[in-house]
């Protein structure tokens, strides 16, 4: 079994009274996660999958005896402390208060999972107040993929902190170069990376969007059209990187604006876009300033629609930023692409280009600059003969 970088941190939580909440895409690895952490504990813990109809119908009837004597004559002791795992909670809306009743009233400890953080929006955010902690899986960072695809080479280790100083990684480039291709073709889906072959990932890719449109949009929306809103995936697509007007979107679809925008945040809180805000110290510009958009999956993006190598190089770049901060751009008074915060509030200013320059650069440094951000650097994917002073993306 392949451990993903987030386990350790999962590991830790089990000793806490909080129910765990994994949530991410359909098919990142969440039931994988969920039967790896009961597997670190010994005794007393059950595993609930509630994509079963049988197992919907008993939350269902929101009968919390019936639900208590299953549990005991599962052999669960709820005079000890026991280890719920209830898999895909989303597909019934009863698990919120099942899931509090039992909480408050036995020493369970819960391990959920679920496709949305939507359903935890809009369902299990009151109810579980303070007694839940919840954790995103993502698509395979590209070390991950690298593991997945059994590749033995080790990437050594990215240091964000040390980033202005790294400089153009050849031995890495020569030897991942083309896996690295391969990642920003087809994206971090675990059963992508395993596929061997082109038609096999495709297929895989169509499979997994497909999962998505005909389980989560079906079970936890009720849009009025689904061929507006896949529509509306597709236009997102073809404007990976760059800023949404949801004015020009509405009239291109025949939507209204507020319809637009609630199939955006939809498409946001089940995994499918990130949107990502202008940075300003000011919220009111942040929250005024039309936002950019990329999708969680370069894999995904390009079921929708036929992206430019660059736009797939800065979609895949956020994508694995993402695992390091918060992240913003900047388009007024000279661009950056990201800039990212740290959980120490730490700023890092980045500039991708598919083959960076010393002119790129000096621009960036001057940039930043003007922000009081220190610490920037250029990403780049291709070797550069006269220019080496950049991050090689497969580095981080």
């Amino acid at each position: 079994m392949i451990k993903r970088r987030i386990w350790e941190t999962l590991e830790r939580y089990l000793k806490t009274d909080e129910a765990i909440v994994v949530v991410g895409p359909r098919q990142v690895g969440k039931t994988t996660t969920l039967k790896w952490l009961l597997e670190q504990v010994e005794t007393n813990k059950i595993y609930i999958d509630l994509t079963y109809a049988r197992m919907q119908e008993l939350f269902d009837t929101l009968d919390y005896e019936s639900i208590v004597n299953y549990l005991k004559n599962s052999g669960l002791d709820l005079e000890q402390r026991a280890y719920v795992a209830i898999d895909e909670i989303q597909f019934s809306k009863n698990t919120p208060r099942i899931v509090k009743y039992l909480y408050d009233t036995y020493k369970i400890k819960f391990i959920l999972t679920g496709s949305s953080s939507y359903y935890l929006k809009n369902y299990f955010s009151e109810s579980m107040a303070g007694r839940k902690r919840v954790f995103e899986i993502l698509p395979l960072s590209f070390d991950e993929f690298l593991a997945f695809a059994d590749v033995k080479y080790k990437i050594p280790g990215f240091d964000l902190a040390k980033s202005v100083e790294t400089g153009f990684d050849e031995l890495s480039f020569g030897t991942l170069g083309t896996y690295y291709a391969e990642y920003i073709e087809f994206g971090g889906f675990p059963a992508v990376a395993k596929a061997q072959s082109v038609e096999e990932k495709r297929r895989t890719l169509d499979e997994i969007y497909s999962s998505y449109i005909n389980l989560d949009v079906q079970v936890m929306a009720d849009f009025r059209s689904m061929a507006d809103f896949r529509r509306l995936v597709s236009l997102l697509g073809a404007r990976v990187g760059s800023k949404v007007n949801v004015d020009e979107l509405s009239k291109i679809i025949g939507l209204s604006r507020p319809t637009v925008m609630s199939y955006m945040a939809f498409l946001e809180q089940t995994y499918v876009i990130r949107l990502v805000s202008a940075y300003s110290e000011s919220v009111d510009v942040t929250e005024r300033v039309g936002k950019k958009v990329y999708f969680v999956d370069n894999g995904i993006a390009g079921v929708n629609a036929d992206l430019s190598g660059g736009a797939k190089f800065e979609n895949a770049i956020c994508h694995q930023l993402g695992f390091y901060g918060k992240l913003n751009f900047r388009d007024r008074g000279g661009e950056i692409d990201f800039i990212l915060t740290d959980e120490k509030g730490r700023k890092y200013a980045f500039e991708v280009k598919e083959t960076p320059t010393d002119s790129y650069l000096r621009a960036l440094r001057d940039r930043a600059a003007a922000l009081g951000i220190g610490s920037c650097a250029l990403i780049g994917r291709e070797k550069s003969e006269k220019f080496g002073d950049y991050i090689w993306g497969g580095a981080i």
